[in-house]
Protein backbone atom coordinates (compact mmCIF):
# COMPACT_ATOMS: atom_id res chain seq x y z
CA UNK A 1 0.00 0.00 0.00
CA UNK A 2 1.48 3.50 -1.33
CA UNK A 3 1.80 6.40 1.08
CA UNK A 4 -1.03 8.11 -0.96
CA UNK A 5 -3.40 5.24 -0.68
CA UNK A 6 -2.27 4.46 3.24
CA UNK A 7 -3.51 8.61 3.70
CA UNK A 8 -6.87 7.98 1.61
CA UNK A 9 -7.69 5.14 4.17
CA UNK A 10 -6.39 6.46 7.05
CA UNK A 11 -8.32 9.99 6.58
CA UNK A 12 -11.19 7.43 5.61
CA UNK A 13 -12.23 10.10 2.71
CA UNK A 14 -15.19 9.31 0.29
CA UNK A 15 -13.47 10.31 -2.91
CA UNK A 16 -11.19 7.89 -4.98
CA UNK A 17 -7.32 8.36 -5.38
CA UNK A 18 -7.61 10.04 -8.52
CA UNK A 19 -9.94 12.18 -7.22
CA UNK A 20 -6.74 13.27 -4.39
CA UNK A 21 -3.89 13.67 -7.28
CA UNK A 22 -6.23 15.14 -9.27
CA UNK A 23 -6.18 17.21 -5.69
CA UNK A 24 -2.37 17.19 -5.06
CA UNK A 25 -1.47 18.32 -8.97
CA UNK A 26 -3.02 21.65 -9.37
CA UNK A 27 -2.52 24.64 -7.30
CA UNK A 28 -5.66 24.47 -4.85
CA UNK A 29 -7.11 27.36 -4.24
CA UNK A 30 -9.10 27.89 -1.05
CA UNK A 31 -12.72 27.25 -2.55
CA UNK A 32 -11.41 24.07 -4.45
CA UNK A 33 -10.59 22.21 -0.78
CA UNK A 34 -12.22 19.50 0.69
CA UNK A 35 -13.80 20.89 4.08
CA UNK A 36 -13.29 17.67 6.73
CA UNK A 37 -15.48 16.97 9.61
CA UNK A 38 -13.51 15.47 12.87
CA UNK A 39 -14.46 11.94 11.95
CA UNK A 40 -12.62 12.14 9.00
CA UNK A 41 -9.63 13.45 10.55
CA UNK A 42 -9.27 10.91 13.66
CA UNK A 43 -7.87 13.43 15.72
CA UNK A 44 -8.25 16.62 17.38
CA UNK A 45 -10.28 19.13 15.12
CA UNK A 46 -13.11 21.55 14.90
CA UNK A 47 -14.50 22.52 12.27
CA UNK A 48 -14.62 25.76 13.88
CA UNK A 49 -13.07 26.68 16.69
CA UNK A 50 -9.59 28.12 18.67
CA UNK A 51 -6.54 26.30 18.39
CA UNK A 52 -2.95 27.07 20.25
CA UNK A 53 0.26 26.98 18.76
CA UNK A 54 2.47 23.84 20.21
CA UNK A 55 5.93 25.65 18.40
CA UNK A 56 6.22 28.55 16.71
CA UNK A 57 4.71 27.70 13.18
CA UNK A 58 4.96 28.78 10.02
CA UNK A 59 1.76 30.46 8.23
CA UNK A 60 1.38 28.81 4.69
CA UNK A 61 -0.44 30.94 1.86
CA UNK A 62 -1.80 27.64 0.92
CA UNK A 63 -2.09 24.48 2.75
CA UNK A 64 0.92 23.28 1.74
CA UNK A 65 4.88 23.73 3.33
CA UNK A 66 5.99 24.77 -0.65
CA UNK A 67 4.49 28.01 -0.74
CA UNK A 68 4.74 31.63 0.78
CA UNK A 69 5.11 31.35 4.08
CA UNK A 70 2.93 34.40 5.53
CA UNK A 71 4.51 34.73 9.02
CA UNK A 72 5.34 32.81 11.60
CA UNK A 73 2.53 32.33 14.91
CA UNK A 74 4.49 32.26 17.97
CA UNK A 75 4.29 29.23 20.49
CA UNK A 76 1.14 29.44 22.89
CA UNK A 77 -0.78 31.96 19.99
CA UNK A 78 -3.78 31.38 19.94
CA UNK A 79 -5.84 31.36 16.66
CA UNK A 80 -9.36 31.24 15.42
CA UNK A 81 -9.80 28.07 13.28
CA UNK A 82 -12.39 28.18 10.34
CA UNK A 83 -12.19 24.71 8.99
CA UNK A 84 -9.99 21.74 8.06
CA UNK A 85 -8.99 21.17 4.63
CA UNK A 86 -6.80 18.32 2.80
CA UNK A 87 -3.55 19.67 1.58
CA UNK A 88 -1.25 18.05 -0.68
CA UNK A 89 1.80 15.44 -0.20
CA UNK A 90 5.15 16.68 0.33
CA UNK A 91 6.83 14.19 2.03
CA UNK A 92 8.26 15.02 5.73
CA UNK A 93 7.89 16.47 7.63
CA UNK A 94 3.93 15.39 7.13
CA UNK A 95 3.39 12.72 5.39
CA UNK A 96 1.14 11.32 8.03
CA UNK A 97 -1.45 13.96 7.96
CA UNK A 98 -2.44 15.86 5.19
CA UNK A 99 -4.87 18.20 7.52
CA UNK A 100 -4.67 21.32 7.48
CA UNK A 101 -6.50 24.37 9.90
CA UNK A 102 -7.60 27.24 8.15
CA UNK A 103 -6.98 30.53 10.01
CA UNK A 104 -6.65 34.20 9.26
CA UNK A 105 -4.34 34.96 7.03
CA UNK A 106 -3.59 31.46 5.27
CA UNK A 107 -3.34 28.09 7.07
CA UNK A 108 -1.01 26.25 9.91
CA UNK A 109 -0.69 22.70 9.71
CA UNK A 110 -2.69 20.68 12.38
CA UNK A 111 -0.08 18.39 13.52
CA UNK A 112 1.42 21.81 15.43
CA UNK A 113 -2.42 23.33 16.74
CA UNK A 114 -3.98 22.41 19.37
CA UNK A 115 -7.80 22.66 19.70
CA UNK A 116 -8.40 24.60 22.78
CA UNK A 117 -11.78 25.83 24.32
CA UNK A 118 -11.70 29.07 25.83
CA UNK A 119 -14.95 28.30 28.32
CA UNK A 120 -14.20 30.49 32.21
CA UNK A 121 -15.44 28.83 34.49
CA UNK A 122 -17.40 29.67 38.02
CA UNK A 123 -15.77 28.68 40.50
CA UNK A 124 -16.75 26.19 43.73
CA UNK A 125 -16.57 27.97 46.74
CA UNK A 126 -18.29 25.56 48.91
CA UNK A 127 -16.38 22.81 50.93
CA UNK A 128 -14.11 20.53 48.99
CA UNK A 129 -15.28 16.32 49.60
CA UNK A 130 -12.73 14.75 51.56
CA UNK A 131 -10.64 13.68 48.72
CA UNK A 132 -10.86 16.49 46.58
CA UNK A 133 -12.23 16.71 42.89
CA UNK A 134 -10.97 16.65 39.51
CA UNK A 135 -11.03 19.23 37.19
CA UNK A 136 -10.00 19.98 33.76
CA UNK A 137 -8.03 23.33 32.67
CA UNK A 138 -10.77 24.84 30.03
CA UNK A 139 -8.86 27.72 28.74
CA UNK A 140 -6.15 27.59 26.27
CA UNK A 141 -3.97 27.88 28.77
CA UNK A 142 -3.41 29.20 32.22
CA UNK A 143 -0.42 30.10 35.01
CA UNK A 144 0.05 27.42 38.10
CA UNK A 145 1.32 29.69 40.84
CA UNK A 146 3.83 28.88 44.20
CA UNK A 147 1.32 30.70 46.08
CA UNK A 148 -2.52 32.02 45.30
CA UNK A 149 -0.89 35.14 44.62
CA UNK A 150 -0.42 36.38 40.92
CA UNK A 151 3.02 38.51 41.75
CA UNK A 152 4.04 35.17 43.06
CA UNK A 153 6.82 32.89 41.20
CA UNK A 154 4.84 30.61 38.08
CA UNK A 155 5.56 26.61 38.38
CA UNK A 156 4.08 25.45 35.49
CA UNK A 157 1.72 26.63 32.53
CA UNK A 158 -0.86 24.76 32.48
CA UNK A 159 -2.36 23.78 29.03
CA UNK A 160 -6.46 23.07 27.74
CA UNK A 161 -7.15 19.70 28.61
CA UNK A 162 -4.88 18.97 31.62
CA UNK A 163 -6.37 17.07 34.30
CA UNK A 164 -5.25 17.69 38.39
CA UNK A 165 -7.16 17.06 41.42
CA UNK A 166 -8.21 20.00 43.31
CA UNK A 167 -7.56 19.47 47.17
CA UNK A 168 -7.86 23.03 48.53
CA UNK A 169 -9.86 25.87 47.75
CA UNK A 170 -8.85 29.58 49.01
CA UNK A 171 -10.54 33.20 48.70
CA UNK A 172 -7.96 35.98 48.26
CA UNK A 173 -9.25 39.55 47.34
CA UNK A 174 -11.83 38.30 45.46
CA UNK A 175 -10.72 35.51 43.49
CA UNK A 176 -10.88 32.36 43.93
CA UNK A 177 -8.09 30.00 43.87
CA UNK A 178 -7.94 26.27 43.54
CA UNK A 179 -5.08 23.97 44.77
CA UNK A 180 -3.31 21.43 42.58
CA UNK A 181 -1.99 18.13 44.23
CA UNK A 182 1.37 16.93 42.13
CA UNK A 183 3.11 14.01 43.03
CA UNK A 184 5.78 15.56 41.80
CA UNK A 185 5.70 18.51 43.52
CA UNK A 186 5.33 17.79 47.19
CA UNK A 187 3.82 21.68 47.89
CA UNK A 188 1.46 21.46 44.83
CA UNK A 189 0.82 24.76 43.12
CA UNK A 190 -2.27 27.25 42.80
CA UNK A 191 -4.78 28.45 39.84
CA UNK A 192 -7.26 30.74 39.26
CA UNK A 193 -10.55 28.50 39.22
CA UNK A 194 -12.27 29.92 36.80
CA UNK A 195 -10.00 28.22 34.78
CA UNK A 196 -10.55 25.25 35.63
CA UNK A 197 -13.89 22.92 35.02
CA UNK A 198 -15.13 20.42 37.69
CA UNK A 199 -15.16 16.73 36.33
CA UNK A 200 -18.20 15.16 37.60
CA UNK A 201 -18.59 11.98 38.38
CA UNK A 202 -20.54 10.68 35.53
CA UNK A 203 -17.71 11.73 33.28
CA UNK A 204 -15.88 8.73 34.93
CA UNK A 205 -18.93 6.19 35.00
CA UNK A 206 -17.99 2.85 33.02
CA UNK A 207 -18.98 2.51 29.54
CA UNK A 208 -20.36 -0.90 28.50
CA UNK A 209 -19.29 -2.02 31.93
CA UNK A 210 -21.26 -5.68 31.34
CA UNK A 211 -19.45 -6.89 28.26
CA UNK A 212 -16.48 -8.98 29.26
CA UNK A 213 -14.66 -9.62 25.76
CA UNK A 214 -13.02 -6.53 25.07
CA UNK A 215 -9.66 -5.97 23.80
CA UNK A 216 -8.06 -2.80 21.94
CA UNK A 217 -5.60 -3.27 19.02
CA UNK A 218 -2.75 -1.27 18.02
CA UNK A 219 -1.48 -1.17 14.31
CA UNK A 220 2.29 0.86 14.64
CA UNK A 221 2.19 0.17 10.68
CA UNK A 222 -0.97 2.61 10.59
CA UNK A 223 -1.12 4.58 13.78
CA UNK A 224 -4.72 3.62 13.82
CA UNK A 225 -6.26 2.01 17.02
CA UNK A 226 -9.43 0.42 17.47
CA UNK A 227 -11.80 -1.12 20.75
CA UNK A 228 -13.28 -4.09 19.84
CA UNK A 229 -16.05 -6.05 21.68
CA UNK A 230 -15.79 -9.38 20.86
CA UNK A 231 -15.19 -9.03 16.75
CA UNK A 232 -17.20 -5.71 16.71
CA UNK A 233 -15.04 -3.03 16.82
CA UNK A 234 -17.12 0.12 18.34
CA UNK A 235 -14.73 2.79 18.59
CA UNK A 236 -11.68 3.73 16.60
CA UNK A 237 -8.81 6.69 16.63
CA UNK A 238 -5.24 7.41 15.85
CA UNK A 239 -2.04 7.88 18.03
CA UNK A 240 1.42 8.83 18.44
CA UNK A 241 3.69 5.78 19.37
CA UNK A 242 7.07 5.34 20.76
CA UNK A 243 9.90 7.00 18.75
CA UNK A 244 13.53 7.64 18.48
CA UNK A 245 15.63 10.90 20.41
CA UNK A 246 18.81 12.34 20.61
CA UNK A 247 20.30 11.24 24.32
CA UNK A 248 22.67 14.25 25.43
CA UNK A 249 24.15 12.12 27.65
CA UNK A 250 25.33 9.03 25.41
CA UNK A 251 26.08 11.73 22.27
CA UNK A 252 23.65 9.32 20.31
CA UNK A 253 19.96 8.37 19.10
CA UNK A 254 17.99 6.35 21.91
CA UNK A 255 15.12 4.33 20.86
CA UNK A 256 12.13 4.50 22.92
CA UNK A 257 10.02 1.59 21.35
CA UNK A 258 6.32 1.02 22.62
CA UNK A 259 6.47 -2.48 23.34
CA UNK A 260 4.64 -5.19 21.04
CA UNK A 261 2.47 -8.04 21.99
CA UNK A 262 -0.17 -8.68 24.38
CA UNK A 263 -0.71 -6.54 27.16
CA UNK A 264 -3.02 -5.97 30.17
CA UNK A 265 -4.18 -2.89 31.72
CA UNK A 266 -2.58 -3.16 35.18
CA UNK A 267 -2.51 0.80 36.50
CA UNK A 268 -4.91 3.50 35.67
CA UNK A 269 -4.78 7.26 36.61
CA UNK A 270 -7.26 10.02 36.32
CA UNK A 271 -4.56 12.73 36.15
CA UNK A 272 -0.96 11.99 36.90
CA UNK A 273 2.48 13.88 36.08
CA UNK A 274 4.68 12.25 33.45
CA UNK A 275 8.44 13.42 33.30
CA UNK A 276 11.79 12.01 32.44
CA UNK A 277 14.76 12.12 30.07
CA UNK A 278 17.44 14.60 29.82
CA UNK A 279 17.29 18.14 27.81
CA UNK A 280 16.51 19.12 25.73
CA UNK A 281 14.47 15.85 24.63
CA UNK A 282 13.68 14.97 28.30
CA UNK A 283 9.65 15.79 29.48
CA UNK A 284 8.10 17.29 32.31
CA UNK A 285 4.17 16.88 31.73
CA UNK A 286 2.43 17.82 34.52
CA UNK A 287 -1.85 16.60 34.66
CA UNK A 288 -1.46 13.96 32.08
CA UNK A 289 -5.24 12.72 32.14
CA UNK A 290 -6.67 9.37 31.31
CA UNK A 291 -3.92 7.16 32.20
CA UNK A 292 -3.90 3.42 30.88
CA UNK A 293 -1.23 1.54 31.65
CA UNK A 294 -0.33 -1.83 29.65
CA UNK A 295 3.00 -2.80 30.09
CA UNK A 296 6.08 -2.88 32.28
CA UNK A 297 8.23 0.44 31.95
CA UNK A 298 5.25 2.41 32.17
CA UNK A 299 3.79 2.15 28.41
CA UNK A 300 0.42 3.51 28.65
CA UNK A 301 -2.67 5.08 26.58
CA UNK A 302 -2.64 8.32 27.74
CA UNK A 303 -4.24 11.77 26.39
CA UNK A 304 -2.04 14.65 24.92
CA UNK A 305 -1.90 18.51 25.09
CA UNK A 306 1.51 19.01 23.79
CA UNK A 307 0.91 18.37 20.13
CA UNK A 308 -1.88 17.14 17.59
CA UNK A 309 0.88 14.91 16.22
CA UNK A 310 -0.94 11.60 15.18
CA UNK A 311 -0.32 8.67 12.86
CA UNK A 312 3.41 8.28 13.36
CA UNK A 313 5.73 7.52 16.24
CA UNK A 314 6.73 10.41 18.19
CA UNK A 315 6.30 9.34 22.06
CA UNK A 316 9.12 8.44 24.34
CA UNK A 317 6.98 4.99 24.27
CA UNK A 318 3.39 5.66 25.32
CA UNK A 319 0.42 5.65 22.70
CA UNK A 320 -0.69 9.18 22.87
CA UNK A 321 -4.34 9.96 22.15
CA UNK A 322 -6.43 12.90 21.58
CA UNK A 323 -7.97 13.78 25.11
CA UNK A 324 -11.50 12.59 24.27
CA UNK A 325 -10.24 9.13 22.70
CA UNK A 326 -8.09 8.28 25.92
CA UNK A 327 -11.05 9.45 28.06
CA UNK A 328 -13.00 7.29 26.22
CA UNK A 329 -10.60 4.44 26.48
CA UNK A 330 -10.06 5.00 30.04
CA UNK A 331 -13.92 4.46 30.91
CA UNK A 332 -14.40 1.73 28.46
CA UNK A 333 -11.40 -0.36 29.30
CA UNK A 334 -11.14 -2.69 32.75
CA UNK A 335 -9.98 -2.43 35.65
CA UNK A 336 -12.85 -0.02 36.22
CA UNK A 337 -11.83 3.08 37.64
CA UNK A 338 -13.90 4.81 40.77
CA UNK A 339 -13.65 9.00 40.97
CA UNK A 340 -12.39 8.50 44.85
CA UNK A 341 -9.38 8.00 44.70
CA UNK A 342 -9.01 8.34 41.10
CA UNK A 343 -6.65 5.60 40.34
CA UNK A 344 -6.17 1.53 40.54
CA UNK A 345 -3.78 -1.22 40.35
CA UNK A 346 -4.50 -4.59 40.01
CA UNK A 347 -2.49 -7.55 39.75
CA UNK A 348 -2.11 -10.86 36.72
CA UNK A 349 -3.72 -11.25 34.85
CA UNK A 350 -5.11 -7.26 35.09
CA UNK A 351 -7.89 -5.97 32.76
CA UNK A 352 -8.37 -5.06 29.65
CA UNK A 353 -6.29 -6.73 26.79
CA UNK A 354 -3.77 -4.30 24.50
CA UNK A 355 -2.73 -5.82 21.46
CA UNK A 356 0.31 -3.88 19.93
CA UNK A 357 0.76 -5.28 15.56
CA UNK A 358 2.84 -4.17 13.11
CA UNK A 359 6.69 -3.21 13.18
CA UNK A 360 8.35 -0.36 15.65
CA UNK A 361 10.36 2.00 13.89
CA UNK A 362 14.08 2.36 13.73
CA UNK A 363 16.19 5.55 14.14
CA UNK A 364 14.27 7.96 11.63
CA UNK A 365 12.16 9.73 13.32
CA UNK A 366 12.40 13.31 14.39
CA UNK A 367 9.47 13.54 16.85
CA UNK A 368 9.20 14.55 20.55
CA UNK A 369 7.54 13.93 24.00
Amino acid sequence: MGKLDKMIWNMKRKFSRRDFLKLSSIAIGAAALPTLSPADLGLAAPSMGLGRATIRLGLMKRPRWVTDRVKYIDIDEVVTIYRAVMGQYEGKPSWHNYVWFEVEGGYLHSSWVQPVKNEPQTPVTSALPLNGLFGEVYVPYTEAYESPDTKSKIVYRLYYSTVSKIDKIQQVNGTTWYHLFDEEKPFGFWVDGKTTRIITTEEITPISPDVTDKRIVADLDTHWLSAFEGKTEVFRTRFASGASFFDPVSNQQKLYITPGGKHPISRKFVSTHMAGGVAPNGYDLPGVGWVSIFATGGAAIHSTYWHNDYGRPRSHGCLNCTPDAAKWLFRWTTPEVTYSPGKIEVPWPGGTRVEIEGTPPTFTNDGSS
